[in-house]
């Protein structure tokens, strides 16, 4: 197989929506709904997080440790399970993923020291580790190319709108019964996910039983035939910049989220004293922005690259214009001081970083569509990298010195050196055959 140019053609094929529901996407909506149960079960401990401090008497720098724990199990599985997913299909591996993490989530009620808490949120992130390198592989090999920026900016925001359910639904769980209902009740909704993956999904579009002749042929005709993947070509991943240039940037983007993932709530309540019902309505603000950037934003990706065929420009101008931004909003939002500029500027800067959706997101399958699932699998291990260390900074920082505004300004530095290496050394070509 060759690589492809860094270009798609000027028209593609239609797609064949006359022949009903097109089973690439209920493939889709699976992939979403996951995200959106994987992030409400993630979350669920830093919503829950000031009353659980309260009640058990953890500080800062504990639950530091606690929401960093979670990310040492998630990212033992990134690589493997991409790896699983290439080699052997993702429908058993993300099943499987959902089925332990639903199980851990549900019973992390049971902990009641910091240590157990975080032994239980590292075995829950063991499940959710196959999550994303899954759907990537799978995508690799369901989603055609003059798609793949609006479908990962849709799958993507899966993840947002998980944010925007989690917030004042847990808290209401909270208020009504308290919070271990809220590990109960979340936990459920991957039960009744699994309920619907066995007979709606297939590892690739040509195993779909009752999948339109017409619709295969226009995925077939519009994705690179990508062979089965006998083992990891670590040597070749490696030493390739332009993979270095995608795991690279997953880091910086991830600092910036995770950030606000794992303290945004306790840093409305400590910080500017927003009480937790203020906290469950306007946490969930930024993340209606993360919907709206990473759909819109994928959406006009695809269509300037229909228009010019520039798949690497395109990728690095909106690149650079989300990181940029972001940046700037959290360096004023480090000098913010009021309750509506504070949920402003965390709106804009979460709002512009979503829109790499449409650039990180497709692009392992830009450059090593055969490979994508176990450059995901890099990507994120970066990301959790960075999800580990953030958290405790973070903690440590807010515990010893008190001061919030510093995580504000370093994680604008972060969000800037990616930008950098970026635009310095990405790219929107196939590079690996």
């Amino acid at each position: 197989m060759q690589p492809m140019n860094d270009s798609c053609p000027e028209t593609l094929p239609d797609s064949p929506s006359s022949n009903g529901w097109p089973k690439r996407l209920n493939m889709v909506v699976l992939f979403f709904t996951c995200n959106l149960i994987c992030y409400m079960d993630r979350i669920n401990i830093a919503v829950t997080a000031p009353v659980i401090m309260k009640e058990l008497g953890w500080n800062e720098a504990a639950l530091g440790i606690i929401l960093s724990s979670f990310f040492w199990g998630y990212t033992l599985l990134q690589i493997p399970g991409g790896w699983l997913a290439d080699r052997y299909g993702g429908k058993k591996v993300l099943g499987a993923g959902v089925l332990w993490w639903s199980f851990f989530t549900m019973i992390t009620p049971l902990a009641k020291t910091a240590g157990s808490m975080a032994v239980f949120r590292t075995l829950m992130g063991l499940g959710e580790g196959v999550n994303f390198p899954a759907i990537q592989s799978l995508s690799s090999r369901w989603i055609p190319a003059g798609e793949r920026s609006r479908v990962m900016g849709f799958i993507l925001s899966g993840i947002s709108v998980g944010n925007i359910l989690a917030f004042p639904l847990a808290t209401w769980i909270m208020v009504a019964w308290g919070w271990p209902f809220v590990f109960y009740i979340f936990g459920l909704l991957g039960f009744f996910w699994l309920a619907f993956w066995p007979w709606c999904a297939a590892n690739r579009p040509e195993e779909h039983s009752t999948i339109h002749p017409r619709e295969l042929a226009y995925i077939r005709d519009n994705r690179p035939e990508i062979a089965p993947l006998e083992k990891i070509p670590w040597k070749l991943l490696l030493s390739n910049v332009h993979v270095w240039a995608l795991v690279v940037n997953h880091f910086c983007v991830s600092w910036g989220f995770f950030m606000f993932l794992t303290w945004l709530p306790t840093y409305l309540v400590k910080a500017h004293g927003f009480s937790i019902k203020e906290m469950g309505l306007y946490a969930m603000l930024p993340y209606v922005a993360m919907v709206i950037g990473s759909n819109g934003a994928g959406w006009l990706a695809d269509y300037c690259i229909r228009r010019t065929g520039k798949i690497t420009s395109i990728r690095k101008i909106f690149h650079t214009i989300s990181l940029v931004s972001a940046s700037v909003f959290l360096i004023l939002l480090a000098q913010a001081d009021s309750k509506p500029g504070v949920i402003l500027l965390i709106t804009l800067a979460l709002g512009m970083l979503s829109m790499t959706g449409s650039t990180t997101g497709p692009n392992a399958l830009d450059i090593g569509p055969r490979y994508a699932g176990i450059i995901m699998g890099m990507q994120t291990t970066a990301g959790n990298i960075a999800g580990v260390i953030v958290p405790v900074v973070v903690g440590c920082m807010v515990s010893l010195y008190n001061r919030w505004d510093m995580i504000f300004y370093i994680a604008a530095g972060v969000l800037l050196f990616g930008a950098v290496v970026w635009n310095v050394f990405a790219t929107g070509r196939q590079v690996l055959d």
